[in-house]
């Protein structure tokens, strides 16, 4: 018990660090950079507390706030994400999965796909509306949400490939 959350506390800060130190410095097209940090609230066990997923969500975007002095916009967003995460599973793979966590699972590479999508465009619409937070703005909105989302998408779905379990 004690050794799994020193894994998630290790987790947590290994998402910080390569997000603020690495990550917030690639801006492809000039505008655009990943969240690699969201690798950590989809990877996170299905058979954890919510609660401590919600708090754990809460903190890494206040975090991140502070480092990327971004007035609240990712707090909101991985808050918003950690919430919903039981009903895009459920949407996403027809039922609770039977596996503990998205790494050791055997279901279909879609249904996988579809839930890291699924949360990287939910966190990424949250975010760049309320960084924006004015409507005449949206498109601005849209393309930076698309573009953030493919290039997230992309990276997260090569590392969780990376780091799968073999079975």
């Amino acid at each position: 018990m004690v050794q799994d959350s020193l894994g998630v506390l290790l987790g947590f800060f290994v998402a910080v660090t390569l997000q603020v130190l690495l990550f917030d410095h690639i801006h492809l097209f000039g505008f655009s950079c990943p969240s690699v940090y969201l690798f950590f609230i989809i990877s996170y066990r299905f058979d954890r507390s919510q609660f401590f997923l919600i708090l754990l969500g809460f903190l890494l975007g206040f975090v991140l706030d502070i480092m990327q002095n971004s007035s609240g916009a990712n707090t909101i967003a991985t808050l918003l994400i950690s919430f919903i995460r039981p009903w895009v599973i459920r949407f996403s793979f027809g039922i609770i999965p039977d596996s503990n966590s998205l790494l050791s699972m055997k279901s279909r590479m879609g249904n996988q796909a579809l839930y890291i999508g699924l949360m990287i465009l939910i966190h990424q619409f949250v975010l760049q509306s309320v960084a924006y937070f004015d409507v005449t703005h949206s498109t601005l909105i849209l393309r930076n949400t698309l573009v953030n989302t493919a290039l997230t998408f992309i990276l997260l779905l090569a590392t969780l490939n990376l780091t799968k379990k073999k079975n």
